[in-house]
């Protein structure tokens, strides 16, 4: 038996560039998550818009910046503090934040995809269909916890922060034209 264990573990190859890419990217995220501002509606106004969208640009190649925003979804899953206001652990991501914090998923998979479109009317347009996806899962589940209703979810914690969010992502796109990507 240990014969076959030592079998396997020749065989597993760990690429130590894509785990500290991962790592480092989802500490970039979990710093400007850091940088909020709280609101009375449970939901901060922070720099991770521009931070996931910069991620889902710059590493767009075999969806490592999906691969990114998972691994810091899952060290917040974990405990670790990385979520906006040192928050952390699934109550967080079943909170009022939490729709926002699984739409990061949606916005760096579309920002990941528009990097292989030439037009960069096509990129900003699916950037921002990744930006609204991200707000409708964030508002459907500030909805779903406070019983508000849609609309009134809207107006309290996604239409306050669209200006920003929207220039967010067109900031990300423009940087990370700076940057090689990998």
């Amino acid at each position: 038996m240990s014969e076959n264990i030592k079998k396997l573990t020749r065989s597993i190859s760990i690429d130590w560039t894509l785990v500290f890419t991962l790592l480092a990217t989802s500490f970039v995220v979990a710093v400007s998550s850091q940088i909020s501002i709280p609101l009375p509606n449970g939901v901060p106004m922070t720099l991770q818009t521009f931070s996931v969208a910069l991620v889902g640009f710059c590493l767009y190649k075999n969806n490592k910046g999906l691969k990114s925003i998972v691994t810091y979804l899952f060290l917040g899953l974990l405990g670790m503090p990385v979520f906006a206001q040192g928050k952390g652990g699934f109550t967080s991501l079943i909170g009022l934040t939490g729709g926002f914090l699984i739409g990061f998923i949606f916005l760096v998979y579309f920002c990941q995809k528009t990097m292989s479109c030439n037009s960069a009317w096509t990129k900003v347009l699916f950037s921002l269909v990744g930006l609204l996806l991200l707000h409708v899962f964030g508002v459907l589940q500030y909805n779903i916890l406070t019983g508000m209703g849609f609309v009134n979810s809207a107006l309290l914690v996604s239409v306050p922060f669209l200006l920003k969010d929207c220039l967010s992502v067109l900031l990300a796109l423009l940087v990370s034209s700076k940057f090689k990507t990998i």
